[in-house]
């Protein structure tokens, strides 16, 4: 039976959800505080008042639509100088203390041959940098929130702001708004290897670990790192791209990319190819927010083509709601830093898209230089974050440790009774991970960890303001100090979360809490993750007959590795990481069962080449 939670811990959980709550509404009340503009040319004013409308309507925030031509009659004499437009925002934007709450949106596509007759020359460009039309003082930063949408024709613009709306007013309610997709290249750049060391070059997957570590353990964070993927004859890598496809169509709130890039593709191993695989993506109710520490992802201001964040906001059929992408070629280690700040603020502080940013180029460590080439192309006042949360998730007794086989009993106290269902997941614990490689002499080394997979999820009705369920702790998940429990809480007018972490899961064998325990039946593998091989270390308490073999994830006999007699005592064994055919398995996780006439013990291996 669960134990109910007494009136003072139910105030607290109460404060800490209000707490939790009102931060991205206080957010909102410090927009309504500052000033919002939107500029569009002529042929785009009507989506221009339609956007504004529903703001005031949605937010009460107030956003004045001005036509271009306009600010180029009053400040230039009718020329188009896009410094006319950053003269106009001087005046427009003359109180400095709302202007970080503030936002200017450009609605328009626009191109560095201004004067070529095109569809993609709506609204004027300056610089390299949308920034440069902020810059109201004279200390070279950047002022006020701005981002731009980059339409080209009516339909282009009627899209992206239809999805903007719909965004906001009639989410898809599901598990993908608290997940985010981390990618990342690997150690190669041609024929060399870099990231070597912490200044000679940028260790993508120590960057992505870096990220993982700072934002709140209630959002669950998937990565498609390059160097755990396999590299075919053409020097790609395909079942790295066919995983980010997956996850980007499953639902992902945020896609975020570390390495090198272009116009059109992520990764020299193409990773992702906009001109190729753009259709592949169907995710029309799963739109992400798309960031790239990259180079040139978001140049839109080409005539010749659309870059990758421009397709991503324009396909009908899937793609971003929105996109922070460099149009120049950017620093790897101090584009990461940025995106560190920015992070923090979009999913710890519930800041919307403008603020977030502009806020993660003043005040991160981040170049600044290095920081204004990079634009929104989306709406600044966007809010992209995950549902609120709070930590009321109590276990029975509160125990620090839980073992296999244990009967749990989990009570989730809800800071209102406004919602109906609730979908609860038990991950196992992160796991650390080690990854090598030598090329002409060079070596390469990372230490990252893994996120923990589910291995209980449930449906539960809501009562109230409270949930409940029961479960058994299965043997064979893995073990560790960071496992956790996330319960994704909606209704069909919002969703919140909650979340346990960290949690102990011990086999028995070990707590850092308990003293160690006996067991008659023993077994481990090192290293672990390894390539190609592995040593499985496993104790024998009694003669008799055994079985060890191997399993992949779906369950399949990968590899029977003993099938007989052995007396007591102690034994290694190698696997070679290769099947019953001797055929070389494929990255990923497997599972090796030992098992004799009185125990089994199954444990998690990972092989990474």
């Amino acid at each position: 039976m669960v134990k109910r939670i007494t009136l003072i811990g139910m105030m607290i959980f109460i404060f800490i959800g209000m707490k939790a709550v009102n931060l991205k509404q206080k957010n909102i009340e410090k927009a309504r505080d500052g000033r919002h503009i939107i500029i569009a040319p002529e042929e785009f004013l009507t989506q221009a008042h339609q956007l504004a409308d529903f703001y005031r309507n949605e937010f009460q925030i107030v956003r004045i639509v001005v036509e271009q031509q306009d600010i180029f009659d009053e400040m230039s004499g009718g020329t188009e100088d896009p410094v006319a437009i950053r003269e106009y925002l001087v005046e427009f934007f003359d109180d400095p203390s709302i202007w970080m709450n503030s936002s200017v949106l450009l609605i328009g596509s626009g191109t560095e041959d201004w004067n070529t007759p095109s569809d993609k020359n709506r609204i004027v460009i300056m610089g390299y940098t949308d920034d440069d039309f902020v810059m109201l003082d004279a200390d070279n930063y950047p002022d006020i929130p701005i981002g731009r949408f980059p339409a080209q024709n009516i339909e282009q613009l009627e899209l992206i702001i239809n999805r903007n709306i719909q965004y906001i007013s009639n989410p898809t309610l599901d598990w993908w708004r608290n997940k985010m997709l981390i990618v990342t290249d690997d150690e190669y750049k041609g024929e060399h290897l870099e990231g070597l060391t912490p200044t000679s070059g940028l260790n993508h997957t120590a960057k992505a670990q870096e990220l993982t570590e700072v934002l709140s353990d209630a959002v669950w964070i998937d990565r498609v790192l390059g160097i755990e993927y396999e590299m075919d004859a053409n020097g790609n890598k395909p079942e790295a791209s066919q995983d980010i496809i997956y996850n980007v169509n499953e639902g992902r709130l945020i896609w975020h990319y570390i390495g090198h890039g272009n116009e059109d593709l992520l990764g020299d191993e193409d990773y992702f190819r906009a001109s190729t695989q753009l259709q592949l993506l169907q995710n029309p109710d799963h739109l992400p927010l798309f960031t790239a520490a990259s180079s040139r992802v978001g140049d839109f201001s080409s005539l010749e083509f659309d870059c990758m964040a421009e397709q991503f906001l324009t396909y009908e059929d899937g793609g971003t709601i929105a996109a922070i992408t460099p149009r120049l070629p950017a620093s790897g280690g101090s584009s990461c830093v940025l995106f560190l700040a920015f992070y923090q603020n979009i999913i710890n502080e519930y800041q919307n898209l403008g603020t977030a940013f502009l806020d993660a180029k003043m005040n991160s460590e981040a170049s600044i230089f290095n920081s204004k080439l990079y634009n929104i192309l989306g709406d600044p006042l966007l809010f992209v974050n995950p549902p609120q949360r709070d930590e009321n998730i109590t276990i029975t007794g509160n125990p620090e440790i839980i073992f296999y086989n244990d009967d749990i009993s989990v009570f989730g106290q809800l800071p209102t009774d406004d919602y109906s269902q609730c979908e609860f997941k038990a991950f196992e614990s992160e796991y650390d991970c080690y990854y090598s490689n030598t090329l002409n002499e060079y070596f390469y080394e990372v230490d990252y960890t893994r996120f923990g997979e589910p291995y209980f999820e449930e449906e539960i009705i809501v009562t109230g303001d409270y949930y409940e369920t029961s479960f058994t702790v299965i043997p064979s998940v893995q073990t560790g100090e960071e496992a956790r429990m996330i319960s994704y809480i909606f209704d069909e007018d919002g969703d919140f979360i909650q979340y346990k972490y960290p949690i102990t899961i011990s086999d028995g064998t070990y707590s850092p809490d308990l003293p160690e325990l006996s067991s008659s039946l023993i077994a481990s593998n090192y290293p672990n993750p390894f390539n190609p091989s592995t040593t499985i270390a496993y104790s024998l308490p009694n003669d008799g007959l055994i079985e060890l073999k191997v399993f992949n994830t779906k369950g399949q006999l990968v590899k029977t590795l003993i099938d007989g007699e052995q007396p007591a005592g102690f034994y290694e064994i190698v696997w070679s990481g290769k099947d019953d055919n001797e055929k070389s398995v494929s990255s990923g996780i497997y599972f090796y069962k030992l098992v004799t006439k009185d125990e089994t013990v199954m444990k998690k291996m990972v092989i990474l080449k």
